[in-house]
């Protein structure tokens, strides 16, 4: 990662102020394109706001659907609640006090809180960030709880812990309120004064705030509704607001605001290069500091996070190599992930591929697979401008891929991540590789044929069933080659943590990257 350049600086800096009264902007075809993107992904019945910019410029800027579910438009200006889309901003708020030196995130908890039990002693607030402190799960307190963040923190204390410190990986939402009192305790306001005074402002967030808030704009206010019993149950800004809530949701903001945000992040207006570095490791379940962290097929990386409250949705993606962001928000239900990767598809096509696939006079299964569980290698090789990702067996090879050559170097990004990530964990290797070529609905010709449009993806593992009924379930890497005509996996590979850093090293060589 590394901050923009002073001449881009100045030119966002000319750009903001030109969009002052935060304009619907639909730029161009690429923004056009994106438009129809959740039109067509929600069926036009999105109820919300969509921000999308790329390399400094706003290219998406519109509302959807109705405020208050009679006759108010959403619009780009439109105030919602982010849930626990609020997270990124607590631990954005923890990683700044380390920059001012009034903590660190290697702090044990005990710094900040007194009669700490023996089985939370070890809990630091890193744990805390990274959802691995054990803590439970479960609300401790309504949102709009009268207790003091004293009176809240003698609750967590006496919840007995789920799993041991640093074990494994549960989202918790009491862990992130208690974030928001360390907030208090190492900074000595408010954690609402806080986060106005060294997030929002110094980023120009001029509609953002908290739910109760009363120096927000309530006509702006979307309406929110229960999912379950469809009822008007106030706006984003009437919410309960306490102990309950603090630190892990809570904050009201704009598509443009949290455009802001990101452009004050880039320019180190708010983190330092290095604290941002630092939020962007990604921990167990791939969580970073605040945030879920994810290599692309390009091999660069994103950090998200969602949030999901009583008639809200929210999800920020920031595109931290490649100068991009995505904001949706929503004031009723919808396909949050599924906006998400049709947005991203439009701004970052899937990089593809091209198969040959040869299982000619190969005995296949019923399900017209060749499963390899031993003498197959993964080899990759470099013909004039492209990687051949080769699976090879004594009879020769079933399956070539033909890889750009930003693919491999992003897959080979992908694997030693992820590699990297399950070291760190303690995951122990067994060597092993099973490779298998998959060749139903693929209209082959005696076997033989070529798929043309393919994409890659690299998952934590493989939940299935076999071709008999019978479960599977493996905990390995798994590779796959998809082709989205007839989504078919022409290719899946289980592998092992030595596999998974061969297969990188063949992939970083042939690539010459």
């Amino acid at each position: 990662m590394r901050l923009l350049p002073p001449a881009l600086l100045a030119a966002l800096a000319l750009t903001l102020p030109a969009l002052a009264q935060d304009d619907v902007v639909v730029e161009g075809d690429l923004g056009r394109a994106l438009d129809a993107a959740v039109e067509k992904r929600t069926a036009g019945e999105h109820w919300g706001a969509v921000l999308v910019a790329k390399g400094g410029k706003v290219l998406l800027a519109k509302g959807y659907g109705s405020a208050d579910y009679a006759k108010e438009p959403n619009t780009p200006r439109t105030l919602f609640e982010i849930a626990s889309t609020s997270k990124m901003f607590t631990a954005t708020a923890i990683l700044k006090l380390e920059m001012q030196g009034k903590l660190s995130i290697e702090d044990p908890i005990t710094k900040f809180f007194k009669k700490v039990p023996k089985d939370k002693a070890g809990i630091t607030v890193k744990h805390l960030l990274t959802h691995t402190s054990g803590m439970t799960v479960d609300a401790l307190l309504p949102y709009q709880s009268p207790e003091s963040a004293d009176e809240f923190v003698k609750l967590a204390m006496k919840e007995p812990l789920q799993s041991k410190v640093g074990e494994k990986f549960a989202y918790s939402n009491p862990g992130y309120a208690l974030l928001g009192v360390i907030v208090e305790k190492a900074s000595g306001k408010k954690f609402e004064a806080y986060l106005r005074e060294n997030l929002f402002e110094p980023a120009g967030m001029k509609d953002t705030g908290f739910v109760q808030d009363k120096s927000l704009d309530e006509k702006r206010a979307s309406v929110r509704r229960d999912r379950d019993s469809k009822q008007k149950i106030g706006t984003a800004i009437a919410w309960g607001w306490g102990w309950g809530y603090r630190g892990m949701g809570g904050i009201v903001t704009t598509v443009w605001d949290l455009y802001r945000f990101d452009v004050a992040m880039r320019a180190g207006k708010i983190l330092s290069e290095e604290a941002q570095k630092k939020q962007i490791v990604p921990e167990q379940a791939g969580y970073g500091l605040g945030c879920l962290i994810a290599t692309t097929d390009r091999g660069t990386k994103r950090m998200e996070h969602s949030g999901s409250v009583a008639g809200y949705l929210a999800n920020i993606v920031r595109y931290v190599d490649d100068d991009a962001l995505i904001v949706i928000l929503g004031n009723s239900d919808c396909d949050l992930g599924g906006v998400e990767k049709a947005l991203s598809a439009v701004l970052f096509p899937p990089l593809t591929l091209d198969l040959e696939i040869d299982v000619k006079d190969r005995k296949l299964n019923g399900s017209g697979g060749l499963v390899l569980t031993k003498g197959a290698t993964l080899k990759a090789t470099k013909e004039k401008e492209e990687v051949i990702l080769s699976v090879e067996t004594k009879d020769g090879a079933p399956l070539r891929a033909h890889f750009p050559l930003e693919a491999a170097a992003g897959l080979a990004k992908i694997l030693e991540d992820e590699v990297a990530q399950r070291k760190a964990a303690g995951e122990k290797d067994d060597g092993s590789l099973e490779v298998g070529v998959y060749t139903l609905r693929l209209g082959l010709k005696d076997g033989q044929g070529r798929v043309k449009g393919a994409t890659f993806t690299l998952m934590p593992g493989y939940n299935g069933v076999d071709s008999d009924g019978n479960d599977i379930v493996d905990n390995r890497m798994t590779l796959t080659l998809v082709d989205p005509a007839t989504g078919q996996w022409p290719m899946m590979a289980h592998l092992s943590l030595s596999a998974a850093d061969d297969l990188a090293s063949e992939l970083r060589r042939a690539a010459g990257k």
